[in-house]
């Protein structure tokens, strides 16, 4: 389902010509932390309600214009474009614009995330992996392969974190045992930076620590 079909048209808009004191009561009658802000019919950007503190409630929003922040989602962005959107402003409204940027409407935060976790990544059942490797020496083609060589189905994968020297990347697999995959990784000098139950070689480890201990306290 795509996220266009959930823009939200009844939102009443602010205007510049607004005083504070109105503008704070769009707040009270809103559960959001910005609203977009219009000079008639133009957009003009979106306004936070912590900037609203210690302002003169008489004087129209127009008196604090440097105060708006010009953030938006276009049309044809995609639903990561927008959650990336979200997290960098910091908003739970995001404004949404037509390629002649004009305003469409606004994008709440819950229906993006509702929309993310219908997709067969998070709503599919299977197991999750955070692997680890040297950046130089990772592929995505070659965590595919080594998955779909033990007759499992990756669900989906993205980089979740990255360094000057190593990349870190979550990945959803269908398969009924873990271990056999995990151990394939290792073998493939890719480290297994997520904890499983199924996991034998984790296993292994902890029994010869605990060996070692026992041996120490002889």
């Amino acid at each position: 389902m795509i996220w266009q079909n959930f823009i939200d048209q009844t939102l009443q808009p602010i205007q510049v010509s607004d005083t504070i004191s109105e503008i704070r009561q769009a707040f009270k009658a809103s559960k959001f932390n910005h609203l977009p802000v219009f000079k008639k019919e133009v957009f003009k950007g979106s306004i936070n309600l912590d900037d609203l503190i210690d302002l003169d409630t008489s004087l129209p929003l127009s008196e604090y214009k440097y105060l708006i922040e010009v953030f938006y989602a276009e049309i044809h962005n995609t639903n990561l474009d927008l959650i990336h959107e979200f997290a960098n402003h910091q908003t739970n409204l995001l404004p949404v614009l037509d390629p002649d940027k004009k305003y469409r409407g606004v994008m709440k935060l819950e229906d993006i995330l509702d929309l993310f976790g219908e997709s067969p990544f998070v709503a599919n059942e299977g197991e999750v992996m955070i692997l680890r490797k040297e950046r130089t020496k990772f592929a995505f083609s070659e965590v595919a392969q080594l998955i779909e060589t033990l007759n499992a189905r990756v669900s989906g994968m993205y980089i979740s974190q990255l360094t000057q020297d190593t990349v870190e990347i979550t990945v959803k697999v269908e398969h009924q045992g873990i271990n056999e995959i995990l151990q394939t990784f290792r073998r493939y000098d890719y480290q297994i930076a997520s904890e499983h139950p199924e996991d034998l070689f984790a296993e292994d480890l902890k029994e010869h620590s605990d060996y070692l201990n026992k041996y120490l306290d002889i």
